[in-house]
């Protein structure tokens, strides 16, 4: 209060005052003043919405409306850190095996926001030992898509810049699978039995979607180091055959540009590229260029024209 007074003295006198203006002090934080005129503070905002999520009496919209609050919430990095005094994380983890889909989805959303770039939130969540793991599950086999793809952002999130995010997935059998997902929506062409189940839909069907995200969260990983470690893990699990044929089916620009990117750290490891990698990329590389999936021309786009001709060096030594 003294502050607000001090404050509002100061800006109040008239313009041509002496008080110089280098003197006046800035304005007073907004959720102090929300608190000084009676309205909640975001802590106090965060718990409503946490507490309407775990109301076993709300509806499914209503709780809706709360994650959404929550998020929107915790892309404060300063409310996103406040969860754990808040004892507010493990309740949300808990939240990633409900019942609901929608709800599951929201969920992921949430933490992705709160852990992204955030090493104190990414650390925060590795508290917690099932929260890797559980995120590894929505995104290999939950029968929501969008839960399935809002769980990959989450785990992009998580491991982004962060090493032990990193080795909290590999720990849990993340390589797998993510590879695994890989695989599965490149070469899932099996038919869907008629008598199946709807929820197992996604056993059936390609996505390409959930693919692409795969492919830029692998992509992500495959930018930080250690590498000569994660090309090993890559190749021992059978990698890099999915992402060959992929140069040679997928149709999205920027999937491409990963896979681009990703081929190109394959050729500087220890390992290299064989000469059975090399004519493939070559093949691939050509059918995109022929079908200007890669944007090669003239200021479309220099940096992954600059990739493409690199890895066309290479593949041609």
């Amino acid at each position: 209060m003294e502050n607000l007074l001090k404050w509002s003295l100061e800006n109040a006198q008239s313009a041509d005052s002496n008080v110089a203006t280098e003197r006046r002090q800035a304005a007073p934080n907004p959720e102090a003043l929300a608190q000084l005129f009676g309205a909640p503070d975001d802590a106090t905002l965060m718990r409503k919405a946490m507490g309407v999520i775990l109301d076993p009496e709300a509806d499914i919209e209503t709780k809706e409306t709360a994650f959404d609050n929550l998020e929107m919430l915790v892309e404060n990095m300063d409310n996103a850190n406040n969860l754990e005094p808040l004892n507010l994380w493990e309740p949300l983890i808990a939240q990633l095996t409900n019942p609901v889909p929608l709800l599951r989805k929201m969920t992921c959303w949430v933490i992705g926001t709160a852990v992204q770039n955030n090493p104190k939130s990414q650390a925060a969540l590795l508290i917690y030992p099932h929260a890797i793991p559980n995120l590894l599950h929505i995104a290999a086999s939950d029968p929501s898509k969008e839960a399935r793809l809002k769980a990959m952002y989450c785990l992009s999130s998580a491991v982004r810049n962060h090493e032990a995010g990193y080795d909290s997935f590999k720990n849990a059998d993340g390589w797998k699978t993510l590879l695994a997902i890989i695989s599965q929506e490149t070469h899932n062409s099996k038919l869907r039995p008629a008598n199946s189940p709807e929820d197992e839909r996604h056993l059936w069907e390609n996505d390409v979607d959930i693919r692409r995200r795969s492919i830029f969260l692998l992509a992500g990983i495959l930018s930080t180091e250690p590498l000569e470690a994660k090309i090993d893990l890559l190749r021992s699990l059978s990698g890099v055959p999915s992402l060959l044929e992929l140069l040679h089916v997928e149709q999205s620009y920027g999937a491409i540009e990963k896979i681009v990117q990703i081929l190109l750290v394959l050729s500087k490891s220890d390992t290299g590229l064989s000469d059975d990698e090399k004519e493939s990329i070559r093949k691939g590389l050509a059918r995109a260029k022929k079908e200007d999936l890669l944007e090669t021309e003239d200021g479309a786009n220099t940096e992954l024209t600059a990739e493409w001709r690199l890895l066309e060096q290479v593949v041609n030594q």
